[in-house]
């Protein structure tokens, strides 16, 4: 811990976060690749450090409310997204100002789609795409 109970800068309180690789490689299928942080598999370790090389979607530091991260780490995972990066950027980084240009859904869609893959075993492809799809048309 940091001066004053306060953790430093570069970690962040053990909980549910989105990342988000920030580079890919012009031969992968994808230029957005995003994961779930699960608190519980760090076995109740008080704080996280992410390496550079991850785009880290938080709330004021803090981990989300776990279907939103869920939700968040679905959408990002959809072909919709993809195409739509591919499109605005030509390059294979993936930076935080790009990531904060995106349109999003809102929270409450995104909890939503989150609640639904919570409930679902692996994920595929065709499951992310069809379901995103049907919460929002």
């Amino acid at each position: 811990m940091g001066c004053g109970g306060r953790l430093p800068k570069w970690l962040y309180p053990n909980g549910f976060y989105c990342v988000a690789r920030r580079f890919s490689a012009k031969e992968e299928s994808r230029r957005i690749v995003a994961s779930l942080v699960d608190p519980d598999a760090f076995n109740g370790a008080p704080a996280l450090g992410f390496e550079n090389h991850l785009n880290v979607f938080h709330v004021g530091r803090r981990g989300l409310p776990r279907a939103l991260a869920h939700g968040l780490t679905v959408f990002l995972n959809t072909t919709l997204v993809d195409e739509a990066f591919r499109r605005f950027s030509g390059h294979t980084q993936v930076n935080a100002t790009d990531l904060r240009c995106m349109k999003y859904p809102s929270c409450e869609v995104l909890t939503q789609l989150g609640e639904w893959a919570m409930r679902q075993g692996a994920l595929t492809q065709g499951m992310i795409d069809r379901q995103f799809a049907t919460i929002t048309t």
